[in-house]
């Protein structure tokens, strides 16, 4: 995946320009339009109608395109995210019913869908962060922003509840209040998305992030309207209302294809977390509302008290982070040392595999020395018994000892490469197990080493072991998986990657699939890894086919023919007692035993 890919989005640069376009043109227009508003069912429709409609009601359409596309793992956030979208919606097309209509039985439902409208959103965004945290615990996350949200909120409830349940308007400014809660929650896990996704941020972050910073200070400004009974200029409120709701449009426009992997790419030291952000909040938050609670306390007897519950809270929250915390900082050491146990069994297994590959080396060498020999032999003794006569007898006495001199020499070749089959005998570790195992080692030791001390995805290998393979075939299958993990490393950010390989008369398939995020073989020319896999098959008569798709993942499929493609010739017997014995090493291959 290159680069350019990552940061991709799903509409086309003139789709978004249009939206910009229409969010430029249209704010102002209905911010103008608002100074008629001089009542509270004209400025609700105002509201309602222009600034909030006139942005949601094509972020359905634009956020439901944007929902279908999404990547698989982050599909669960982004029908969150839509639904909050949805309720939000109704909640407007309620509020305008009962406008024209002057129902007010359907008040009572504010509160509860307004809070069901920001807990979709929060756990939406929540859910986004979670997966790109890497080996980092949620509970952490969630305790610190309820102790964000605390924090912020606390001051705010001892200096305007009073005037908020009071209010004539309060069927407008209670639901405020609580949306209030809910997008302080909103904009501590929208700042959290930020920071884990690291830098480069585009547009898709900032608006995120511009949504829960407008629209806290929104919903603060809509409760102050809501006191006043809606006799303020109404112009600087919808203004700020529709620049708040305009982002539920340029946020699904925005969106890319694929959202970066977050803390999931850093080793697991880098992803131990510090403390300064929560601490800030807490403190700040605290000294807030004991000012808060100092100015009030004549008026509002309830104040100290809920001040003290409030801080006791703090405390008890506070607690449980630290412990959580604690608990997540020795899980990430305790992976890390499990990490490279792992890698040195891992060496180890290879250290064995590769002795057992050289003494099947020397073991095919042997074998074809002695073959070599034996035909000489047979050669040399059919030459030396034709002819006759005198000439004969000498040519044939000067062959027979130049054939005694060659046969000698390379019987003992044959006698040497004998003793090097001895010599490197395996000591009996994994190298000669099952063939699942034989290949799964070197694949296994490859991605540890490419990965080192980042997480790497969870390998699976699945083989049947009675299938044969030759060795040149094992040597290409092995080439080919490796430089599909090394493309893996460099471009997917999988968390899951399935070695698959099977074999029917005619040819040997393996195939390669990871869950990372794939790629658009149309616009992605054939890299150099693809093109090194491709010429490892054809050496073999094979063939190599990559199936990718943006957000699904990427399948290599080799079908290798071994041989070439041609069926393997015998090899000939021959026709008499062969000079040399040859003795096989029954305890250092397991191949068998006997004479060869």
């Amino acid at each position: 995946m290159t680069d350019r890919l990552k940061s991709d989005v799903l509409f086309s640069p003139l789709v978004r320009g249009l939206g910009f376009l229409w969010v430029a043109v249209s704010l102002p227009f209905i911010t103008i339009v608002s100074a008629l508003a001089q009542t509270a069912d004209t400025y609700v429709f105002v509201l309602i109608y222009l600034a909030c409609g006139a942005y949601t009601a094509p972020a359905l359409v634009v956020g439901w395109f944007a929902f279908m596309r999404a990547p698989s793992r982050d599909r669960t956030a982004y029908v969150l995210l839509y639904a909050g979208l949805v309720v939000s919606f109704l909640i407007g097309v309620a509020m305008l019913t009962g406008v024209a209509t002057g129902w007010t039985w359907g008040n009572a439902l504010g509160v509860p869908a307004v809070a069901l409208s920001g807990l979709a959103h929060a756990v939406g965004v929540a859910t986004l962060v979670r997966s790109r945290s890497g080996r980092r615990a949620l509970s952490v996350d969630v305790i610190e922003s309820i102790m964000a949200t605390v924090a912020v909120a606390a001051p705010l409830v001892v200096l305007w509840w009073p005037a908020i349940v009071d209010a004539d308007a309060a069927w407008f400014t209670v639901p405020c209040a609580v949306a209030l809660v809910f997008a302080i929650t909103g904009t501590y896990w929208a700042a959290m998305l930020g920071l884990r996704l690291g830098p480069g941020r585009g547009l898709f972050e900032t608006c995120a992030l511009a949504l829960g910073v407008v629209g806290t200070v929104n919903v603060a400004l809509q409760i102050v309207y809501g006191v006043s009974s809606f006799t303020l200029p109404a112009p600087p409120f919808v203004f700020l209302t529709g620049l708040c709701m305009s982002q539920y449009l340029l946020i699904p426009l925005n969106v890319p294809l694929l959202l970066r992997q977050g803390l999931g790419r850093l080793p697991l030291t880098a992803q131990v977390r510090g403390g300064s952000l929560s601490t800030v909040f807490a403190l700040t938050g605290l000294a807030a509302l004991l000012v808060a609670t100092a100015g009030v306390a004549d008026e509002r007897s309830w104040a100290v008290p809920f001040a003290l519950t409030v801080v006791s809270l703090m405390f008890v929250l506070a607690g449980l982070r630290q412990i959580a915390a604690v608990g997540e900082t020795r899980r990430l050491y305790r992976q890390v040392e499990q990490a490279s146990d792992e890698r040195q069994r891992l060496m180890t297994q290879l250290l064995d595999r590769s002795l057992h590959d050289r003494h099947n080396f020397a073991a095919q060498l042997y074998e074809q020395a002695v073959a070599a020999y034996t035909s000489f032999s047979l050669l040399a003794g059919a030459g030396a018994g034709s002819g006759a006569g005198e000439a004969s007898a000498e040519a044939g006495s000067a062959v027979a000892k130049a054939s005694a001199m060659v046969g000698g020499d390379l019987a003992r070749h044959a006698e040497s490469v004998r003793e090097l089959v001895h010599a490197i005998r395996p000591n009996g570790g994994n190298g000669g197990g099952s063939r699942s195992e034989r290949l799964g080692i070197p694949v296994r030791a490859y991605l540890a080493t490419i990965y080192g001390d980042h997480p790497a995805p969870r390998l699976s290998l699945e083989m049947t072991d009675d299938l044969a393979l030759d060795w040149i075939s094992e040597t290409v299958l092995l080439q080919i998986a490796q430089e599909a993990m090394h493309n893996v490393w460099r471009h997917s950010n999988a968390t899951r990657v399935d070695v698959v390989i099977e074999a029917d008369k005619d040819s040997i398939a393996m195939c390669v699939a990871d869950d990372g995020t794939g790629f658009d073989l149309a616009s992605v020319p054939e890299g150099s890894g693809i093109a090194v896999m491709r010429a490892s098959a054809a050496a073999v008569g094979g063939t190599l086919v990559v199936d990718s798709h943006l957000g699904i993942g990427t399948a290599v499929t080799a079908r290798l023919v071994p041989g070439g493609g041609e069926a393997p010739r015998p090899r000939p017997e021959p026709t008499q007692p062969r000079t040399l014995r040859l003795v096989r090493d029954s305890d250092s291959d397991g191949d068998g035993d006997g004479d060869a």
